[in-house]
């Protein structure tokens, strides 16, 4: 069981779609492990990516700008992300970033069976992805950690040019303090 303060993920496979199950928060304590593991299932070829976002109760915009990403780098490829069954006022935020106008994004409702009565594929066994947890001491996990929010922020950027000043200074901030982490890592007496 998720407590209302983390989140978790949880993922399966099932013919050719790759499952993706937000619990609790969607946040940047959870969007680093997503990273890595949608990194790792496009590159063996998956390009459909269906996520549920039924016990997803709010998202931050690491997590969405991860969402972003995913919807980004499918489109080369044709792929495509479902969001499904999102609560309104998820479904709010990621409209007014501009994620559902990528062609590769969409929403949908996700049932057991399909319009014309068919059982829609489901994946055998969800696995947690991984447990959220603070941000790890060491330099080189908090300088992948930053990395990762900016690339987040840039994208949301990217895709509407409505999400600069939203986001610009939040891009700044991490990358000033990304800096002073690469800076105090070279000279650690400093």
């Amino acid at each position: 069981m998720v407590n209302g303060k983390q989140g978790n993920i949880v993922v399966g496979i099932a013919d050719n779609r790759v499952f993706v199950k937000v619990e609790g928060k969607g946040t940047h304590l959870i969007s680093h492990p997503l990273t890595r593991f949608t990194s790792e299932v496009i590159n063996r070829g998956f390009g459909e990516f269906i996520v549920d976002l039924a016990d997803c109760s709010s998202m931050d915009s690491t997590f969405l700008g991860v969402i972003a990403g995913i919807g980004l780098r499918l489109m080369p490829a044709n792929g495509h992300v479902h969001l499904a069954n999102l609560n309104p006022r998820c479904r709010e935020v990621v409209a007014s970033l501009g994620i559902d106008r990528l062609s590769t994004v969409d929403f949908c409702d996700l049932r057991a069976t399909a319009p014309n009565g068919d059982a829609q594929p489901q994946p055998a066994e969800l696995q947690p992805l991984a447990t959220p947890q603070p941000v790890p001491g060491d330099t080189e996990a908090k300088a992948s950690h930053a990395e990762m929010m900016i690339e987040a922020h840039r994208t949301l950027m990217q895709i509407d040019p409505r999400n600069v000043p939203k986001f610009k200074d939040c891009v700044r901030f991490l990358a000033e303090d990304l800096e002073k982490l690469r800076a105090s890592q070279k000279n650690p007496n400093s």
